[in-house]
């Protein structure tokens, strides 16, 4: 499939295909049609990847790092390094989470401190 319909069904802009392209995300083959400026082609297997990519994208992974899984699973080795890339992010996540409890807490405080008239010190941010 071209840029146009592969964007579309993977539920981005072709300008973000392009990136992961020029990234070295995405790898198509070059069709047949466009002369010196050949088509990209893309496969089901690269709509599947470009949902990981974004994936990994949510959990907070840099395009560098998913760069590095991807050339890693390509190579064949991509297992371990993904379980260990998983587990390292899952303790990224895990102390951000204790960072937001704290900032929400304290939010609270404050909210709850503004509704009463704010009267009083103000709470003290942890």
């Amino acid at each position: 499939m071209w840029i146009g319909e592969f964007a579309r069904r993977a539920g981005v802009k072709p300008t973000t295909v392009r990136h992961y392209v020029r990234e070295g995300l995405l790898v198509p083959k070059a069709g047949l049609a466009g002369g010196s400026n050949p088509y990209l082609e893309f496969t089901e297997a690269d709509l599947r990847l470009l949902a990981a990519i974004q994936a990994g994208q949510s959990l907070g992974m840099s395009l560098g790092e998913i760069r590095m899984l991807i050339a890693e699973r390509r190579s064949g080795n991509g297992r371990a390094k993904l379980l260990a890339a998983l587990v390292a992010q899952r303790e990224t996540l895990r102390q951000r989470a204790v960072g937001l409890r704290t900032m929400l807490a304290f939010l609270d405080r404050k909210i709850a401190w503004l509704a009463s008239g704010a009267s009083g010190p103000p709470p003290a941010h942890d």
